[in-house]
């Protein structure tokens, strides 16, 4: 069941994220609706397994934060798009970019799929719907691996080894959280050295984040903020005080 555009959800899950747990009273008075429209909200996200229901409460889903969480696709979307329409900004031709899994990336593919007017622009991704949603690009290439049924990333030995032996002019790069981290998190630990290596080999580094990311964090940083050139974002009431804080400290962050 995919689910539509709702910024009600969205603000669902952002609470959930931070409190683990609310009640459909709460939340009824809090978007002045009805609790029906409350619960029907739950039973659509709960249906995508974003959150779990019991007796006049939602609890948020214990692999909310796992970045394989295939469910997550359609959260948060009307901010990846803006994130992605502004990375464009950033491609030009004659070009190498590497591209990430994760479903900001994948947004920010769709809308580079359209942009045929960019030519000789050399695309990299371990993202296999990545890949796939670049088919109006002649130059989309891929590593040797394994495909991840979830994330539907590609790792293995083979893989980073195909990265250490290139160089690509900007890489863009997900993650699934950096609330408290000393850089981007993941939750998967076999992709960890793909990730750091394509840091590694990038002219600039572009951190693509909407706005729930900033409330959450996985189990292992990718590499320091000290490695990201920019972060890419929407800023909320949630996330402007640590955005403030990333600029006091030196790290660009250009608001979508």
């Amino acid at each position: 069941m995919a689910l539509k555009n709702n910024p009600r959800q969205d603000a669902i899950m952002k609470l959930l994220i931070q409190k683990k747990i609310v009640s459909v009273d709460e939340l009824s008075k809090m978007f002045s609706v009805t609790p029906t429209t409350i619960r029907r909200d739950l039973l659509e996200l709960e249906a995508n397994h974003q959150l779990s229901r019991s007796r006049g409460y939602a609890y948020l889903n214990e692999n909310f934060n796992n970045s394989d969480n295939k469910d997550r696709i359609n959260m948060f979307q009307a901010e990846k798009r803006r994130i992605a329409t502004c990375a464009i900004q950033m491609i030009h031709s004659n070009s190498s970019v590497l591209l990430d899994s994760g479903t900001t990336i994948l947004e920010l593919a769709r809308q580079l799929n359209t942009h045929t007017e960019m030519e000789n622009v050399c695309i990299i991704t371990n993202g296999l719907d990545v890949a796939l949603s670049l088919t109006n690009f002649s130059t989309v290439s891929m590593p040797p691996g394994v495909v991840h049924h979830y994330s539907k990333a590609i790792f293995g030995v083979n893989t980073t080894e195909f990265f250490s032996e290139i160089r690509a002019d900007i890489t863009f790069m997900g993650s699934c959280g950096i609330l408290h981290t000393t850089g981007p998190t993941i939750s998967t630990p076999f992709l960890m050295d793909i990730k750091h290596k394509m840091v590694e080999i990038s002219n600039k580094v572009i951190l693509l984040i909407d706005s729930s990311k900033f409330l959450s964090s996985g189990f292992y940083p990718v590499c320091s903020f000290r490695d990201i050139d920019a972060i890419i974002t929407v800023e909320t009431e949630e996330n402007k005080d640590s955005i403030s804080q990333f600029r006091n400290s030196g790290i660009e962050v250009i608001l979508a």
